[in-house]
This record gives structure tokens, sequence and C-alpha cells, in this order.
């Protein structure tokens, strides 16, 4: 199990009408900060996420149904990850993208905790 802090959410990160929160490490560019929510994560080298785990946004708990070919290389290297709260497509998947159910945001604040978990 790893956590991470939200530290910062851009003013453009979340879109309620997009099913999808786009997670940057300290180190995002200028141009995607405001789109972005900045989380530090406490080891990233020890992140590995797979189907069937589950990652919690506070107390909101959701379960993890696809992980794309380059989701836990970009979060161990630059703690990136798309999260898509969405039901899996047979085609069209984002190779840095984690799908999580249920198929609705979580609620994100600044401060908050994020917990991957086996």
């Amino acid at each position: 199990m790893q956590k991470a802090t939200v530290i910062e959410i851009g003013n453009k990160a979340i879109d309620h009408t997009e099913p999808l929160l786009l997670f940057f490490g300290e180190g995002v560019t200028q141009g995607l900060q405001e789109y972005a929510i900045i989380q530090k994560i406490e080891d990233p080298k020890k992140v590995k996420v797979v189907v069937g785990d589950k990652i919690a946004f506070g107390e909101e708990i959701y379960h993890v149904t696809y992980v794309g070919q380059f989701a836990n290389r970009n979060l161990q290297e630059i703690e990136h990850v798309s999260f898509v709260f969405a039901e899996e497509p047979h085609e069209g998947k984002l190779g840095s993208s984690i799908y999580l159910t249920p198929a609705k945001l979580p609620n994100i604040s600044k401060g908050m905790t994020i917990t991957y978990q086996a």
C-alpha cells in the first residue's frame, strides 16, 4: 500500500462533464499545471497497480478495472496517471490510464490522501 497527498489542484483539473482526472507529481510542466492534480507519493518506486486493486480518494473507494501499459511506469517515474472513472471500453483505451469504478468522479481536495491498495 502506498499513500499520496494532493498538494495542488489546477483551476481546470476537475470538469464534471468529463470522467477523467490527470494526476502528476511536482515536476509537472507549467502548461499542464492548470489541468492537473498534483500529488506527492510517499515512495513512488513502490507503486504497482493491477486489475482488482482498490484506490481510495479520501474515504471514497474505487475498484481498478484496467491498467494501461504505461501507467505504473509513469506513476513510478513522474507520479503521473490518468484516472478514468468509467467502464473499461473494448477499444481506444489510454496507455497511461487506470480505469476505475464506480463511474463517478470522487471529491478531491487539497491535502487529502490517495491510497493505492493492493
